[in-house]
């Protein structure tokens, strides 16, 4: 479990880096305003998924809303990774889709997916009410 965070720790560092390699400097020559701000708000929850996953895996075994915040916040590199394998036809492109997909896919059979909860430690029984003191 600790190479698979340790993955997900890399690839929450290298989403940011690998989009100024992929595309070229001559496909967005003087873009606006809003569209770069709403791509780099994307790559930022790109990696935070990322990055959630990377920090919170011990306690997702445990806790099932952290495990639910954590299958939404990796549908959206799925769903991004399968929209790039469907639309795109360059060559940089297909390939950084399908290893985000395939990325995103092992994180959540590993951390997600997993619906029992791990039970090393047994669960503590409820105390007993102590009766009051008699007179």
């Amino acid at each position: 479990m600790i190479f698979l965070r340790l993955l997900s720790f890399f690839i929450a560092i290298a989403i940011p880096m690998v989009p100024p390699l992929v595309l070229s400097d001559v496909s967005t020559p003087g873009m606006d305003g809003l569209p770069v701000l709403v791509s780099v708000l994307g790559i930022c929850l790109l990696s935070g998924s990322f990055l959630y996953i990377a920090l919170l895996a011990p306690r997702m075994r445990r806790s099932i809303p952290l495990r639910i915040l954590g299958g939404v916040l990796l549908m959206l590199p799925a769903a991004l990774s399968l929209v790039a394998l469907w639309s795109s036809s360059e060559e940089e492109m297909l390939w950084c889709g399908g290893l985000l997909l395939a990325v995103t896919v092992l994180m959540f059979i590993s951390f997600i997916f997993p619906a029992t909860p791990d039970r090393r430690q047994r669960p503590m029984r409820e105390r007993e009410r102590q009766e009051p003191a008699l007179p």
